[in-house]
Protein backbone atom coordinates (compact mmCIF):
# COMPACT_ATOMS: atom_id res chain seq x y z
CA UNK A 1 0.00 0.00 0.00
CA UNK A 2 1.57 3.30 -1.16
CA UNK A 3 2.18 5.68 1.91
CA UNK A 4 1.34 9.58 2.99
CA UNK A 5 4.04 10.71 0.48
CA UNK A 6 3.75 8.72 -2.31
CA UNK A 7 0.33 9.20 -2.44
CA UNK A 8 0.69 13.13 -1.85
CA UNK A 9 3.37 12.89 -4.49
CA UNK A 10 1.65 11.75 -6.82
CA UNK A 11 -1.53 13.93 -6.54
CA UNK A 12 0.27 16.67 -7.01
CA UNK A 13 2.02 15.69 -10.35
CA UNK A 14 -1.60 15.19 -11.79
CA UNK A 15 -1.71 18.57 -10.74
CA UNK A 16 0.71 19.92 -12.91
CA UNK A 17 0.14 22.48 -15.55
CA UNK A 18 -3.59 23.43 -13.52
CA UNK A 19 -3.74 27.15 -13.17
CA UNK A 20 -6.45 26.98 -10.33
CA UNK A 21 -3.80 27.39 -7.30
CA UNK A 22 -2.45 30.82 -8.75
CA UNK A 23 -1.61 33.11 -5.89
CA UNK A 24 -2.31 30.01 -3.15
CA UNK A 25 1.22 28.28 -3.17
CA UNK A 26 0.32 27.21 0.60
CA UNK A 27 -4.00 26.07 -0.36
CA UNK A 28 -1.49 23.69 -2.75
CA UNK A 29 0.40 21.97 -0.03
CA UNK A 30 -2.53 21.93 2.45
CA UNK A 31 -4.54 20.17 -0.36
CA UNK A 32 -0.82 17.50 -1.50
CA UNK A 33 -1.83 16.20 2.22
CA UNK A 34 -5.30 16.34 2.19
CA UNK A 35 -6.40 15.16 -1.04
CA UNK A 36 -3.67 13.47 -2.11
CA UNK A 37 -2.22 11.59 1.51
CA UNK A 38 -5.56 11.46 3.35
CA UNK A 39 -4.40 13.53 6.11
CA UNK A 40 -6.71 16.27 7.86
CA UNK A 41 -6.10 19.23 6.00
CA UNK A 42 -4.44 21.99 7.49
CA UNK A 43 -3.41 25.15 6.35
CA UNK A 44 -2.38 28.92 6.91
CA UNK A 45 -3.41 32.22 5.61
CA UNK A 46 0.30 32.40 3.66
CA UNK A 47 3.56 30.44 3.16
CA UNK A 48 5.05 33.12 5.40
CA UNK A 49 2.39 32.05 8.20
CA UNK A 50 3.10 28.74 7.91
CA UNK A 51 6.90 28.77 7.68
CA UNK A 52 6.50 30.69 10.71
CA UNK A 53 4.02 27.70 12.69
CA UNK A 54 5.66 24.79 11.13
CA UNK A 55 9.27 25.19 10.25
CA UNK A 56 11.60 22.17 11.34
CA UNK A 57 14.80 23.03 9.79
CA UNK A 58 16.54 25.47 7.48
CA UNK A 59 19.37 22.91 6.12
CA UNK A 60 19.39 22.83 2.54
CA UNK A 61 20.87 19.03 2.91
CA UNK A 62 18.91 16.31 2.81
CA UNK A 63 15.47 17.63 2.58
CA UNK A 64 12.84 14.90 3.48
CA UNK A 65 10.62 13.58 -0.06
CA UNK A 66 7.17 15.30 1.47
CA UNK A 67 8.39 18.16 3.26
CA UNK A 68 6.47 21.39 2.93
CA UNK A 69 9.69 23.62 1.69
CA UNK A 70 9.42 27.35 2.18
CA UNK A 71 11.09 30.68 0.07
CA UNK A 72 10.77 34.34 0.66
CA UNK A 73 8.78 35.83 -1.97
CA UNK A 74 10.86 38.68 -4.20
CA UNK A 75 7.22 39.99 -5.47
CA UNK A 76 5.37 39.08 -2.45
CA UNK A 77 7.68 39.57 0.74
CA UNK A 78 4.98 39.50 3.28
CA UNK A 79 3.55 36.20 1.74
CA UNK A 80 6.25 33.60 0.70
CA UNK A 81 6.55 30.62 -1.08
CA UNK A 82 6.45 27.38 -0.53
CA UNK A 83 6.17 23.97 -2.37
CA UNK A 84 6.32 20.03 -2.09
CA UNK A 85 9.73 18.35 -1.96
CA UNK A 86 9.31 15.33 -4.36
CA UNK A 87 12.96 14.21 -3.99
CA UNK A 88 16.12 14.70 -5.69
CA UNK A 89 15.85 18.80 -4.72
CA UNK A 90 12.54 18.61 -6.86
CA UNK A 91 9.67 20.91 -6.27
CA UNK A 92 6.07 21.13 -7.19
CA UNK A 93 4.58 24.29 -6.02
CA UNK A 94 2.29 26.93 -7.47
CA UNK A 95 3.75 29.27 -9.34
CA UNK A 96 1.65 30.88 -11.69
CA UNK A 97 0.73 27.43 -13.22
CA UNK A 98 1.34 24.02 -11.32
CA UNK A 99 5.09 22.97 -12.26
CA UNK A 100 8.24 20.87 -11.07
CA UNK A 101 11.01 23.00 -10.74
CA UNK A 102 14.79 22.34 -8.77
CA UNK A 103 15.26 23.81 -5.40
CA UNK A 104 18.39 25.79 -7.26
CA UNK A 105 16.50 27.13 -9.87
CA UNK A 106 13.66 28.48 -7.55
CA UNK A 107 16.57 30.04 -5.43
CA UNK A 108 18.01 31.35 -8.80
CA UNK A 109 14.34 33.22 -9.11
CA UNK A 110 14.96 35.33 -6.43
CA UNK A 111 13.44 33.48 -3.75
CA UNK A 112 15.59 33.15 -0.90
CA UNK A 113 15.45 29.71 1.08
CA UNK A 114 13.86 29.54 4.23
CA UNK A 115 14.12 25.93 4.91
CA UNK A 116 11.50 22.78 5.19
CA UNK A 117 8.97 21.58 7.68
CA UNK A 118 5.93 19.23 7.75
CA UNK A 119 2.50 20.95 6.58
CA UNK A 120 0.64 21.48 9.94
CA UNK A 121 3.07 19.91 11.77
CA UNK A 122 2.09 16.43 10.89
CA UNK A 123 4.92 14.01 9.38
CA UNK A 124 3.48 12.00 6.94
CA UNK A 125 3.90 8.24 6.61
CA UNK A 126 6.98 7.63 4.69
CA UNK A 127 8.66 10.76 4.49
CA UNK A 128 12.19 10.67 4.42
CA UNK A 129 15.38 11.58 2.52
CA UNK A 130 14.75 8.40 -0.04
CA UNK A 131 13.02 9.25 -3.59
CA UNK A 132 9.08 7.65 -3.14
CA UNK A 133 8.62 5.13 -5.75
CA UNK A 134 7.54 5.09 -9.48
CA UNK A 135 10.22 7.97 -9.47
CA UNK A 136 13.95 8.02 -10.23
CA UNK A 137 16.56 6.73 -7.55
CA UNK A 138 18.79 9.26 -5.78
CA UNK A 139 22.13 9.65 -6.70
CA UNK A 140 24.08 13.09 -7.90
CA UNK A 141 23.65 11.86 -11.22
CA UNK A 142 19.81 11.86 -11.61
CA UNK A 143 19.67 14.89 -9.36
CA UNK A 144 21.96 16.65 -11.74
CA UNK A 145 19.44 15.31 -14.79
CA UNK A 146 16.21 16.75 -12.73
CA UNK A 147 17.71 20.53 -12.87
CA UNK A 148 15.43 23.12 -14.25
CA UNK A 149 15.39 26.87 -15.75
CA UNK A 150 12.50 28.45 -14.30
CA UNK A 151 10.15 27.92 -17.36
CA UNK A 152 11.96 25.28 -19.61
CA UNK A 153 11.82 22.19 -17.28
CA UNK A 154 14.26 19.34 -18.03
CA UNK A 155 12.68 15.31 -17.70
CA UNK A 156 14.86 12.88 -17.07
CA UNK A 157 17.72 12.21 -19.48
CA UNK A 158 15.79 13.88 -22.24
CA UNK A 159 17.47 17.37 -23.29
CA UNK A 160 15.31 18.33 -26.12
CA UNK A 161 11.82 19.07 -23.74
CA UNK A 162 10.58 22.60 -23.56
CA UNK A 163 7.98 23.81 -21.97
CA UNK A 164 4.59 24.24 -23.82
CA UNK A 165 2.52 27.30 -23.26
CA UNK A 166 -1.11 27.58 -22.29
CA UNK A 167 -3.93 30.08 -24.10
CA UNK A 168 -4.99 30.41 -20.84
CA UNK A 169 -2.87 32.74 -19.51
CA UNK A 170 -3.10 36.43 -18.53
CA UNK A 171 -1.26 39.24 -20.62
CA UNK A 172 2.71 39.74 -19.52
CA UNK A 173 3.51 42.24 -17.55
CA UNK A 174 7.12 42.53 -16.02
CA UNK A 175 8.58 43.79 -12.75
CA UNK A 176 12.21 44.94 -12.55
CA UNK A 177 13.87 44.52 -9.84
CA UNK A 178 17.46 46.16 -8.82
CA UNK A 179 19.73 45.33 -5.29
CA UNK A 180 22.66 47.17 -4.90
CA UNK A 181 25.59 45.67 -4.23
CA UNK A 182 27.08 48.25 -1.94
CA UNK A 183 24.09 48.92 0.02
CA UNK A 184 22.50 45.54 -0.21
CA UNK A 185 19.22 47.21 -0.80
CA UNK A 186 16.32 45.47 -2.96
CA UNK A 187 14.36 47.96 -5.34
CA UNK A 188 11.65 47.83 -7.10
CA UNK A 189 12.05 49.82 -10.38
CA UNK A 190 9.53 49.40 -12.96
CA UNK A 191 7.96 52.50 -13.14
CA UNK A 192 11.70 53.98 -14.04
CA UNK A 193 12.39 51.34 -16.91
CA UNK A 194 12.31 52.15 -20.79
CA UNK A 195 12.99 49.77 -23.63
CA UNK A 196 13.40 46.41 -22.02
CA UNK A 197 15.18 43.60 -24.37
CA UNK A 198 15.78 40.10 -23.39
CA UNK A 199 18.53 38.50 -26.09
CA UNK A 200 19.32 34.55 -25.85
CA UNK A 201 21.24 33.52 -29.03
CA UNK A 202 22.07 29.46 -29.31
CA UNK A 203 25.70 30.47 -30.30
CA UNK A 204 26.22 32.77 -26.70
CA UNK A 205 26.71 31.30 -23.42
CA UNK A 206 25.24 34.33 -21.21
CA UNK A 207 21.09 35.76 -21.79
CA UNK A 208 21.97 39.19 -22.33
CA UNK A 209 19.11 42.13 -21.06
CA UNK A 210 19.49 45.56 -21.89
CA UNK A 211 17.10 48.07 -20.98
CA UNK A 212 16.80 51.89 -20.11
CA UNK A 213 16.65 53.36 -16.60
CA UNK A 214 15.20 56.95 -16.39
CA UNK A 215 17.42 59.50 -13.91
CA UNK A 216 15.38 63.35 -13.79
CA UNK A 217 17.84 64.61 -11.60
CA UNK A 218 16.05 67.90 -9.54
CA UNK A 219 12.48 65.99 -9.25
CA UNK A 220 12.14 65.95 -5.71
CA UNK A 221 10.54 62.72 -5.38
CA UNK A 222 12.37 61.22 -8.41
CA UNK A 223 16.02 60.67 -7.12
CA UNK A 224 18.77 59.40 -9.65
CA UNK A 225 19.30 55.63 -9.37
CA UNK A 226 22.84 55.06 -8.43
CA UNK A 227 22.90 51.67 -10.61
CA UNK A 228 26.76 50.14 -11.07
CA UNK A 229 28.66 47.31 -12.49
CA UNK A 230 28.61 44.53 -9.79
CA UNK A 231 24.93 45.40 -9.22
CA UNK A 232 21.74 42.84 -10.03
CA UNK A 233 18.75 42.92 -11.47
CA UNK A 234 16.04 40.23 -12.17
CA UNK A 235 12.94 40.73 -14.17
CA UNK A 236 9.45 38.60 -13.31
CA UNK A 237 6.13 38.07 -15.16
CA UNK A 238 3.79 39.19 -12.14
CA UNK A 239 1.10 37.56 -13.78
CA UNK A 240 2.46 33.84 -14.25
CA UNK A 241 4.63 34.79 -11.53
CA UNK A 242 7.32 33.29 -13.13
CA UNK A 243 11.43 34.92 -13.35
CA UNK A 244 12.37 35.67 -16.53
CA UNK A 245 15.64 36.96 -15.83
CA UNK A 246 18.09 37.41 -13.12
CA UNK A 247 21.93 38.28 -13.47
CA UNK A 248 24.35 41.10 -12.75
CA UNK A 249 25.03 44.34 -14.31
CA UNK A 250 28.11 44.68 -16.79
CA UNK A 251 27.64 47.77 -17.87
CA UNK A 252 26.48 51.32 -17.56
CA UNK A 253 26.84 54.45 -19.70
CA UNK A 254 24.37 57.40 -20.31
CA UNK A 255 23.89 61.07 -18.61
CA UNK A 256 23.28 60.56 -14.79
CA UNK A 257 20.58 63.36 -15.41
CA UNK A 258 18.55 61.70 -17.69
CA UNK A 259 19.01 58.34 -18.34
CA UNK A 260 21.17 55.41 -18.45
CA UNK A 261 21.95 52.13 -20.74
CA UNK A 262 22.56 49.23 -18.54
CA UNK A 263 23.51 46.14 -19.81
CA UNK A 264 23.14 42.81 -17.63
CA UNK A 265 24.14 38.81 -18.03
CA UNK A 266 22.75 35.81 -16.39
CA UNK A 267 25.24 33.35 -14.61
CA UNK A 268 26.38 31.83 -17.93
CA UNK A 269 29.36 34.99 -17.57
CA UNK A 270 30.49 32.73 -15.18
CA UNK A 271 31.94 31.25 -18.34
CA UNK A 272 32.54 34.00 -20.87
CA UNK A 273 34.80 36.07 -17.70
CA UNK A 274 37.10 33.48 -16.92
CA UNK A 275 39.78 32.26 -18.58
CA UNK A 276 41.26 29.01 -17.17
CA UNK A 277 44.28 26.40 -17.90
CA UNK A 278 42.78 22.80 -17.59
CA UNK A 279 44.13 19.33 -18.30
CA UNK A 280 42.00 16.89 -19.56
CA UNK A 281 43.53 13.45 -19.50
CA UNK A 282 41.44 11.59 -21.73
CA UNK A 283 38.09 12.22 -19.70
CA UNK A 284 34.62 11.82 -21.06
CA UNK A 285 33.02 15.00 -22.05
CA UNK A 286 30.85 15.35 -19.47
CA UNK A 287 33.59 14.75 -16.95
CA UNK A 288 35.53 17.77 -18.67
CA UNK A 289 32.71 19.81 -18.93
CA UNK A 290 32.00 19.54 -15.39
CA UNK A 291 35.70 19.48 -14.45
CA UNK A 292 35.65 23.05 -16.03
CA UNK A 293 32.45 24.20 -14.59
CA UNK A 294 33.69 23.27 -11.12
CA UNK A 295 36.93 25.34 -11.95
CA UNK A 296 34.86 28.54 -12.36
CA UNK A 297 32.95 28.23 -9.75
CA UNK A 298 29.59 26.55 -11.02
CA UNK A 299 28.08 24.36 -8.28
CA UNK A 300 26.12 21.76 -10.59
CA UNK A 301 25.94 20.35 -13.96
CA UNK A 302 22.91 18.81 -15.71
CA UNK A 303 24.13 17.00 -19.35
CA UNK A 304 23.62 13.83 -21.31
CA UNK A 305 26.04 11.17 -21.21
CA UNK A 306 27.78 12.27 -24.48
CA UNK A 307 30.18 9.84 -25.88
CA UNK A 308 32.90 11.63 -27.03
CA UNK A 309 36.16 11.27 -24.43
CA UNK A 310 38.92 14.60 -24.22
CA UNK A 311 42.55 14.62 -24.00
CA UNK A 312 44.20 17.96 -24.43
CA UNK A 313 45.41 21.05 -22.61
CA UNK A 314 43.64 24.18 -22.48
CA UNK A 315 44.67 27.28 -22.17
CA UNK A 316 41.75 29.35 -23.00
CA UNK A 317 38.59 31.28 -22.33
CA UNK A 318 35.75 29.02 -20.16
CA UNK A 319 33.03 29.67 -22.52
CA UNK A 320 35.40 29.16 -25.79
CA UNK A 321 36.46 25.18 -23.39
CA UNK A 322 32.56 24.85 -23.64
CA UNK A 323 31.97 25.37 -26.87
CA UNK A 324 34.96 23.25 -28.14
CA UNK A 325 33.75 20.29 -26.65
CA UNK A 326 30.48 19.60 -27.63
CA UNK A 327 31.52 20.99 -31.15
CA UNK A 328 34.12 17.90 -31.28
CA UNK A 329 30.77 15.73 -29.70
CA UNK A 330 28.90 16.89 -32.35
CA UNK A 331 31.32 15.54 -35.09
CA UNK A 332 31.23 12.37 -33.26
CA UNK A 333 27.55 11.58 -32.93
CA UNK A 334 25.98 14.11 -35.24
CA UNK A 335 23.63 15.91 -32.54
CA UNK A 336 24.16 19.78 -31.27
CA UNK A 337 24.38 20.75 -28.55
CA UNK A 338 24.53 24.29 -26.55
CA UNK A 339 25.11 25.29 -23.50
CA UNK A 340 22.81 27.02 -21.10
CA UNK A 341 22.73 28.78 -17.18
CA UNK A 342 19.86 27.51 -15.55
CA UNK A 343 19.69 29.37 -12.14
CA UNK A 344 23.32 27.95 -10.60
CA UNK A 345 23.27 24.90 -13.29
CA UNK A 346 25.18 24.35 -15.87
CA UNK A 347 23.02 22.72 -18.38
CA UNK A 348 23.81 21.16 -21.83
CA UNK A 349 20.67 21.09 -24.13
CA UNK A 350 20.08 20.29 -27.50
CA UNK A 351 17.17 21.55 -30.30
CA UNK A 352 13.84 20.43 -28.98
CA UNK A 353 12.16 17.27 -31.00
CA UNK A 354 8.68 18.55 -30.63
CA UNK A 355 7.01 21.83 -31.52
CA UNK A 356 6.20 24.55 -29.21
CA UNK A 357 3.56 26.48 -29.53
CA UNK A 358 3.67 30.35 -28.69
CA UNK A 359 0.14 32.25 -27.01
CA UNK A 360 0.02 36.39 -26.54
CA UNK A 361 -3.11 37.84 -24.58
CA UNK A 362 -3.08 41.24 -25.25
CA UNK A 363 -5.78 42.36 -22.59
CA UNK A 364 -7.39 40.24 -19.96
CA UNK A 365 -11.11 40.81 -21.58
CA UNK A 366 -9.47 39.99 -25.11
CA UNK A 367 -9.15 36.29 -26.30
CA UNK A 368 -5.04 34.69 -26.65
CA UNK A 369 -4.24 33.97 -29.84
CA UNK A 370 -1.32 31.95 -31.47
CA UNK A 371 1.62 34.57 -31.84
CA UNK A 372 2.67 32.59 -35.52
CA UNK A 373 -1.04 33.66 -36.74
CA UNK A 374 0.08 38.04 -36.21
CA UNK A 375 3.75 37.50 -37.92
CA UNK A 376 5.15 40.15 -39.90
CA UNK A 377 6.69 39.83 -42.63
CA UNK A 378 9.70 37.02 -42.70
CA UNK A 379 13.09 37.82 -44.21
CA UNK A 380 14.33 34.95 -45.70
CA UNK A 381 18.62 34.09 -46.37
CA UNK A 382 19.65 31.19 -48.07
CA UNK A 383 23.91 30.59 -47.14
CA UNK A 384 26.55 28.11 -48.90
CA UNK A 385 29.67 29.91 -47.42
CA UNK A 386 30.65 27.56 -45.09
CA UNK A 387 29.16 24.13 -46.75
CA UNK A 388 31.59 21.34 -46.74
CA UNK A 389 30.60 18.89 -48.96
CA UNK A 390 33.54 16.51 -49.22
CA UNK A 391 35.29 15.41 -45.48
CA UNK A 392 38.36 14.02 -45.16
CA UNK A 393 39.13 12.86 -41.81
CA UNK A 394 42.77 12.12 -41.26
CA UNK A 395 45.44 11.69 -38.13
CA UNK A 396 48.61 12.73 -37.05
CA UNK A 397 51.84 10.93 -36.42
CA UNK A 398 55.47 11.89 -36.58
CA UNK A 399 54.86 14.60 -38.74
CA UNK A 400 52.75 13.00 -41.04
CA UNK A 401 49.17 12.77 -41.67
CA UNK A 402 47.22 9.60 -42.66
CA UNK A 403 43.87 9.99 -44.18
CA UNK A 404 41.63 7.46 -41.91
CA UNK A 405 38.06 7.85 -43.64
CA UNK A 406 36.33 9.88 -46.23
CA UNK A 407 32.55 10.61 -46.89
CA UNK A 408 31.32 12.77 -50.13
CA UNK A 409 28.02 14.24 -51.13
CA UNK A 410 27.73 13.91 -54.64
CA UNK A 411 24.48 15.49 -55.42
CA UNK A 412 25.92 18.75 -53.70
CA UNK A 413 29.45 18.47 -55.23
CA UNK A 414 27.74 18.63 -58.25
CA UNK A 415 25.67 21.33 -57.74
CA UNK A 416 28.52 23.61 -55.74
CA UNK A 417 31.84 22.25 -56.51
CA UNK A 418 33.73 20.58 -54.34
CA UNK A 419 34.35 21.73 -50.74
CA UNK A 420 36.64 20.06 -48.89
CA UNK A 421 36.64 19.60 -44.87
CA UNK A 422 38.94 18.34 -42.67
CA UNK A 423 38.89 16.42 -39.51
CA UNK A 424 41.04 15.38 -37.23
CA UNK A 425 41.20 11.70 -36.02
CA UNK A 426 42.96 10.11 -33.16
CA UNK A 427 42.83 6.92 -30.20
CA UNK A 428 41.04 9.00 -27.88
CA UNK A 429 37.79 9.44 -30.52
CA UNK A 430 35.10 7.08 -29.36
CA UNK A 431 34.02 6.45 -32.57
CA UNK A 432 35.11 5.34 -35.87
CA UNK A 433 36.80 7.18 -38.53
CA UNK A 434 34.06 6.31 -41.05
CA UNK A 435 31.45 7.27 -38.47
CA UNK A 436 33.13 10.59 -38.03
CA UNK A 437 33.78 11.48 -41.87
CA UNK A 438 29.59 10.35 -42.10
CA UNK A 439 28.58 12.96 -38.92
CA UNK A 440 30.29 15.66 -40.20
CA UNK A 441 29.24 15.29 -43.53
CA UNK A 442 25.80 15.05 -42.22
CA UNK A 443 26.49 18.66 -40.19
CA UNK A 444 28.05 20.54 -42.97
CA UNK A 445 27.04 19.97 -46.27
CA UNK A 446 23.55 21.93 -45.87
CA UNK A 447 22.52 25.24 -47.52
CA UNK A 448 21.91 27.19 -44.87
CA UNK A 449 18.75 28.44 -44.69
CA UNK A 450 17.37 30.69 -42.53
CA UNK A 451 14.90 33.18 -41.89
CA UNK A 452 13.16 35.94 -39.24
CA UNK A 453 10.35 37.44 -38.42
CA UNK A 454 8.80 39.78 -35.78
CA UNK A 455 5.73 38.41 -33.89
CA UNK A 456 3.91 39.42 -30.30
CA UNK A 457 5.87 37.18 -27.63
CA UNK A 458 5.99 34.76 -25.61
CA UNK A 459 8.39 33.52 -22.48
CA UNK A 460 8.08 29.89 -23.49
CA UNK A 461 9.69 30.96 -26.61
CA UNK A 462 13.36 30.76 -26.15
CA UNK A 463 16.82 29.22 -27.88
CA UNK A 464 16.56 25.71 -29.02
CA UNK A 465 11.99 25.17 -29.33
CA UNK A 466 10.90 23.56 -32.39
CA UNK A 467 8.02 25.39 -34.25
CA UNK A 468 5.77 25.14 -36.84
CA UNK A 469 5.40 27.81 -39.54
CA UNK A 470 3.24 28.21 -42.02
CA UNK A 471 3.20 31.59 -43.67
CA UNK A 472 2.91 32.35 -47.77
CA UNK A 473 6.52 33.02 -48.10
CA UNK A 474 7.52 29.88 -46.11
CA UNK A 475 6.23 26.82 -44.79
CA UNK A 476 7.72 23.96 -42.46
CA UNK A 477 9.25 23.10 -39.32
CA UNK A 478 11.74 25.29 -37.88
CA UNK A 479 14.26 25.84 -34.57
CA UNK A 480 14.90 28.84 -33.20
CA UNK A 481 18.67 29.84 -33.23
CA UNK A 482 18.31 33.11 -31.60
CA UNK A 483 15.23 35.23 -30.04
CA UNK A 484 15.24 39.16 -28.55
CA UNK A 485 12.41 39.33 -26.59
CA UNK A 486 10.99 43.35 -26.51
CA UNK A 487 9.26 43.29 -23.15
CA UNK A 488 6.84 46.13 -24.02
CA UNK A 489 4.50 46.22 -23.54
CA UNK A 490 3.44 45.26 -25.51
CA UNK A 491 5.39 41.97 -25.37
CA UNK A 492 7.50 41.85 -29.21
CA UNK A 493 9.70 38.93 -30.40
CA UNK A 494 12.22 38.68 -33.20
CA UNK A 495 12.97 35.56 -33.90
CA UNK A 496 16.21 33.88 -35.94
CA UNK A 497 15.05 30.30 -37.15
CA UNK A 498 16.20 27.64 -39.00
CA UNK A 499 14.57 24.42 -40.54
CA UNK A 500 14.91 21.19 -38.49
CA UNK A 501 16.13 18.27 -39.83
Amino acid sequence: MATQVERAVAWAKKKLGVTMYKGKCQAFVADCYAYGAGMTRRSASSAKVARNLWRVSTSQSNIPVGAAVYFDSPTSPQYGHVGLHIGNNQVIHAFGTVKQMSVSAIIGCGYAWQGWGWNGGVKPTGAGTTVPAGTSDGGTENASQGESVIHIPQTEKVYTVYEQDTPYKLPDVYAYQWQSYEKKTVLDISDRVGSPSLSDDSDSVCLELTFQVLQATGEKYFKPLEIRPGDYVSVVNTNSKECVFTGQVQAVSGSYRESLSVTCHDNGRLLTTNDVIIQFDNVAAKTAIAQLAAKVGIPSLSCPDLISSVYSLEKNNAATIVQDILETVTAENGVTYFPRMMGNTLVIRSYGDTCVRGFCRQEENLAPFDVMTECDAPQVSWDINDLKNDIVVYSEADNSATVQARAEDAAAVRRYGRRVGLVTFSDQDTVTASAKAQNTLREKSVVKEEFSLTTYGSDRIVAGVRMKVDLAEIRGEFWVTAVTHDLGPPHRMTLTMRRAE
